[in-house]
Formats: C-alpha cells, sequence, structure tokens
C-alpha cells in the first residue's frame, strides 16, 4: 500500500531529498522530468503538483515497479 498523496515522501522524492536510483528506464525518465520541472519553477505549488504527479505515477504503476517502491519508501 503507497502512502497517501499528501505523506512527505513524495516531496522528499521530488525535491531530491529521497534520491530514486534504478535500472528502469520509465522511472529513471519520470525522475529526470521532474527535476526539470523543478530547475524551471522551484514555487511550493509546483513542487506540490510534481508530488501528486509522482503519487500518481507510481500508483498506477505500482505493480510493475514493486521491487523499486520497496526500495525508495525504505
Amino acid at each position: 500500500m503507497l502512502p497517501a498523496v499528501n505523506h512527505p515522501v513524495w516531496t522528499q522524492i521530488v525535491t531530491g531529498k529521497r534520491p530514486v536510483e534504478s535500472g528502469k528506464l520509465a522511472i529513471n525518465l519520470f525522475v529526470k522530468n521532474n527535476k526539470m520541472s523543478l530547475e524551471k519553477d522551484r514555487s511550493p505549488a509546483n513542487v506540490q503538483q510534481l508530488a501528486a504527479r509522482t503519487h500518481a505515477f507510481f500508483t498506477q504503476y505500482e505493480k510493475m515497479f514493486a521491487a523499486e517502491l520497496e526500495k525508495i519508501l525504505a
């Protein structure tokens, strides 16, 4: 079960405080896209939007990326 969308882990992932290292191309591209978006706009509203997007991504692909999620959320 994933943490709720408002859990701090999603913001930590977006801001880089919780690094995401994966051999999965889809995850790496997603994280890189978030990083580029954050570099353009570091406003709290954008961080929250990216955190919600990250939660939605991992919710959609939770079964596919179960091993990666376990490491990220540990």
